[in-house]
C-alpha cells in the first residue's frame, strides 16, 4: 500500500530518532530507489499448429522437411528465453483453437469430446505455464458452447474486455422486435455484463536488481476485433455485444490503475494500420495513445513487429525498428509459433518496492526465431493422439482428378482452386433456386458465385494450395478452403454493383501500368484471400458463361485506399463484362453466393448497396465443396475420376506492355507449372521479396498469350 503524507512524516521521525541512538556511518537509511527487469513473452495466431507437421503433404516429406512452425518448436525458444532472466511472463494473443487440420479434427469431435478430454492446445500451453491469454476472432468460429468448453481446459486466465453478454435491458439501436444491436453509450460500460473477464491483475513475486523479492501487480487486458459480429453472426447475433477497442481501453485502464496495477500489458488481437475508425478491426495504433498502457503484445495481421523492412514505418508515431507505437514497446510475432515476441520492460520504484512504474525509454523489443531442426518431444507426446487422428482423417481419398490444383497465380490467370469453390457454391445456389428460394427473382436474373484464393502466400513462400497427386483427399478440401468457419450467404445486387466490386478488387490488387519507380505490378500488401473472382457456370459447349476483361493500363477506379476509406473516381479498368456473350447491364438483377465474411462487409464497394437475401448457418462453405464432389461422383455411377476444365473467367490486357514481374510460391510445382504448363508464365527461379518477406520466387507474366490455364497432373 502507498504510504500517505502523515505516515511518511512519522516514519521519517522514527528513522531520525534511531539514527540519533546509533550514529554509525554503516547504518545510513536505505535508498528507496529500486529497479528490475521484467521479460514479457508472446505467442499469437497459433491456429492449432501445435505439432511441427504439414498435414497437406506426405508423411515422408514431413520426415525430411521439418516445418518452420508449431508450438512444440516454439516451446524450446520459450524455455530458453525464460531461463535467461529472473522475471518473466508468457501470454497468448488469440486465434488458437481454429485454423489447421488439427483444429478441424477437434471441432469435428465436438463439445462432448471436450468434456472428457482437454483440447490439445491447452495440453501444451498448461505445460508451458502461460500466465494469461486473449480471445482472437477465430475463437468464436465454432460457437460459444465449443469455445467455453475449450476454455475449461486452460490453467490460466482469459481476458476479453470488449465482448459482452447480450441483454434485453440494454438500449437497442431501434425498437424493431428483430433488432438485437445495442447502442454503446457512456452508461453501457456500467450496465452491461461481460461475457469473459475484461482484465486480470496478477500478483507476481519478482526479483529486483538488489537481489530481493518484491510484489509487482501486472494488469493484463485483451480485446478482439469487433467484426466478429459479422464474421460469426450465426453464433453471436443476439448472444453477444461488442464495443470499440480504444474506447473500452480508455474505460478500463484507469480502473486497473485504481485497483493497484503497477504495469498494464495490453494483449489485443488486432492489427496495425493508420486509421481513426471507431470499431476498427486493426486498432493497435489506437492503444499506443491510451494513457498508462505499458506494453502492447498484438496479433491478427500474421506479420512481424518489430521488423527491419520498415513495414509500418509510414505510420506516424510507429518505429518498426525499435518496436514502439507512440513510444510504447510493442511486438507481433507473426503466426503459427514461428516466432516468439519478447519485450524487456525496465521497472522502477521510488518507494522501496511498494509500487512500480515502467520506463519505456529503457525497455526493448525483439522477435526470436526457432532453433534449427529442433522440437520439444514433451509437447509432441502431449498431443500425439490428436495428431494421429488428424493424419488419418486428412488422408482419406475423395476422388481422382485430371489436373493439379494450386493457388500460385490467381491474380494473373484464372485459377482452379478458386473455381472449384465457385462451382460448389453455384451448385448449392441453383439447388436453392430449384427448391423455390428467390421466388421474386425475375426470369432473366443472373445467378453467380464469387470466391477467392485463401492460401496465397500470406504465411510465407510455401503457403499456397498445392494439390499435385492426381487425387482429392480430405486434406485437399482443407487446402482449397482454409477457413472452415465461413458459412454461405446470398447477396442480391445490380450489374452496377457487380462492376464496382470487380473494380474494387482491381484497384487493390494491381498497380496501373506503366509502373512508377519502385512499384511492383501486384500490390503485395493486398491479401490474396480478398482477391475475389466471379463465376457463372458452363454452357452446353463446356465454355464459361461469365467473362470479363481488365485493362491494367487504365487508372484505378478507387484511389487513396486506407481500410474502408477511399476516393471513388470515374476511371474504369473493367472494359468488358458478359454473360453468354451478352453485356451485363447496370440494372441487371444478380444473385451471387459468397461467404458470410464477404457478405457482411458493408463498407466494401459492390457489397455496400447489396441486400443479403439468404444466410445459411446449417453448414459451412467448405461443406459445399464436399457436397458438390459427392453429387458429381454420384452422377458418374462408380467412376471416381473428375474432370475440371478452366472456365477462363477473366483476362488481363495491357496493349502497350509486354510483360510484368511478380513474386509468388517458392515450390517446385510452381516452377514446373510456370515453365512448362501454363502459357504466358515463366520463371528463372530468382528469389525476391513479397510484402517485406524474403524467399519468394519471381515470375514473369506475358500479356501476349493464349492457351493452357491448367497444370496437368504429374
Amino acid at each position: 500500500m502507498k504510504l500517505n503524507a502523515t505516515k511518511l512524516l512519522l516514519a521519517s521521525s522514527i528513522a531520525m530518532v534511531l539514527s540519533g541512538c546509533n550514529s554509525s556511518s554503516d547504518d545510513k537509511p536505505e535508498n528507496n530507489t529500486l529497479s528490475m527487469q521484467l521479460r514479457l513473452m508472446e505467442t499469437t495466431d497459433i491456429h492449432t499448429n501445435v505439432m511441427p507437421y504439414n498435414y497437406f503433404v506426405s508423411a515422408q516429406e514431413n520426415e525430411t522437411n521439418l516445418p518452420e512452425w508449431g508450438l512444440a518448436r516454439t516451446s524450446l525458444v520459450i524455455q530458453d528465453t525464460r531461463k535467461e532472466v529472473a522475471n518473466s511472463m508468457l501470454f497468448d494473443n488469440g486465434d488458437l483453437i481454429q485454423g489447421s487440420p488439427m483444429g478441424d479434427y477437434m471441432a469435428a469431435l465436438g463439445v462432448d469430446h471436450l468434456k472428457e478430454e482437454k483440447h490439445p492446445v491447452y495440453k501444451a500451453m498448461n505445460h508451458l505455464e502461460y500466465d494469461a491469454a486473449n480471445l482472437g476472432n477465430h475463437e468464436f468460429n465454432y460457437g460459444l458452447d465449443y469455445l467455453n468448453e475449450s476454455l475449461k481446459g486452460s490453467n490460466f486466465p482469459y481476458v476479453s474486455a470488449n465482448v459482452w453478454k447480450a441483454d434485453d435491458s440494454l438500449e437497442k439501436v431501434s425498437n424493431d422486435a428483430e433488432e438485437c444491436e445495442v447502442r454503446i453509450t457512456e452508461d453501457f460500460y456500467d450496465k452491461a455484463e461481460h461475457m469473459y473477464d475484461p482484465y486480470v491483475i496478477l500478483d507476481r513475486e519478482f526479483t529486483a536488481e538488489d537481489g530481493k523479492s518484491y510484489t509487482v501487480k501486472v494488469g493484463v487486458i485483451g480485446f478482439t476485433p469487433p467484426q466478429i459480429m459479422g464474421w460469426d453472426a450465426s453464433h453471436l447475433v443476439c448472444n453477444v455485444v461488442v464495443s470499440d477497442i480504444k474506447k473500452t481501453a480508455e474505460h478500463y485502464v484507469p480502473i486497473m490503475k485504481a485497483e493497484g496495477a503497477d504495469v498494464i500489458v495490453a494483449i489485443p488481437h488486432t492489427g496495425l494500420n493508420d486509421n481513426n475508425d471507431e470499431f476498427a478491426e486493426n486498432a493497435a495504433l489506437h492503444l499506443g495513445y491510451v494513457d498508462d498502457v505499458d506494453a502492447i503484445m498484438f496479433g491478427h495481421d500474421h506479420r512481424e513487429f518489430p521488423n527491419s523492412t520498415n513495414e509500418y514505418g509510414e505510420i506516424e508515431g510507429v518505429d518498426p525498428a525499435a518496436g514502439t507505437i507512440n513510444g510504447i514497446p510493442a511486438v507481433m510475432p507473426g503466426f503459427w509459433g514461428a516466432k516468439l515476441g519478447v519485450i524487456d520492460l525496465k521497472l522502477k520504484s521510488t518507494d522501496g518496492g511498494e509500487t512500480w512504474v515502467a520506463d519505456h525509454t529503457e525497455s526493448t523489443t525483439e522477435l526470436r526465431s526457432l532453433f534449427e531442426g529442433q522440437s520439444d518431444a514433451v509437447v509432441e507426446d502431449l498431443v500425439v493422439d490428436e495428431h494421429n487422428g488428424t493424419v488419418d482423417y486428412m488422408a482419406e481419398t475423395i476422388a481422382e482428378i485430371d489436373v493439379n490444383m494450386n493457388s500460385f497465380f490467381p491474380q494473373v490467370v484464372p485459377d482452379l482452386s478458386i473455381q472449384v469453390v465457385n462451382e460448389a457454391q453455384l451448385h448449392q445456389l441453383l439447388k436453392w433456386q430449384q427448391e423455390g428460394e428467390f421466388e421474386d427473382a425475375s426470369d432473366n436474373a443472373l445467378f453467380l458465385s464469387v470466391s477467392a484464393p485463401f492460401k496465397s502466400g500470406r504465411n510465407g513462400p510455401a503457403d499456397y494450395t498445392n494439390i499435385q497427386e492426381g487425387e482429392l483427399t480430405n486434406a485437399s478440401i482443407a487446402d482449397i478452403y482454409v477457413f472452415d468457419n465461413n458459412t454461405p450467404a446470398v447477396l442480391k445486387m445490380t450489374g452496377a454493383d457487380m462492376k464496382r466490386w470487380i473494380e474494387w478488387v482491381n484497384s487493390n490488387a494491381y498497380n496501373s501500368l506503366p509502373l512508377a519507380e519502385g512499384e511492383t505490378f501486384l500490390v503485395e500488401t493486398f491479401p490474396g484471400y480478398n482477391f475475389d473472382a466471379f463465376f457463372g457456370g458452363f454452357n452446353a459447349e463446356g465454355e464459361g458463361r461469365l467473362r470479363y476483361t481488365i485493362n491494367v493500363e487504365e487508372e484505378s477506379k478507387f484511389t487513396n485506399i486506407n481500410g474502408s476509406n477511399y476516393v471513388e473516381t470515374e476511371n474504369e479498368q473493367l472494359v468488358e463484362l458478359t454473360f453468354d456473350g451478352e453485356a451485363i447491364a447496370d440494372d441487371a438483377e444478380i444473385y451471387v453466393i459468397t461467404n458470410n465474411y464477404r457478405a457482411s462487409n458493408k463498407d466494401m464497394p459492390g457489397v455496400d448497396n447489396a441486400e443479403i437475401v439468404k444466410e445459411e448457418a446449417a453448414f459451412v462453405n467448405r461443406d459445399l465443396v464436399q457436397f458438390y464432389l459427392a453429387d458429381r461422383l454420384a452422377e458418374q455411377d462408380g467412376d471416381t475420376k473428375l474432370v475440371f476444365p478452366n472456365a477462363k473467367v477473366f483476362e488481363l490486357i495491357a496493349p502497350n506492355t509486354n510483360s510484368v514481374e511478380f513474386a509468388s510460391a517458392t515450390l517446385e510445382e510452381a516452377s514446373r507449372c510456370a515453365s512448362n504448363e501454363i502459357t504466358g508464365l515463366s520463371t528463372n527461379n530468382e528469389l525476391g521479396d513479397k510484402a517485406g518477406t524474403s524467399g519468394f520466387t519471381l515470375y514473369q507474366f506475358n500479356f501476349d498469350y493464349s492457351g493452357e490455364f491448367n497444370c496437368q497432373a504429374k
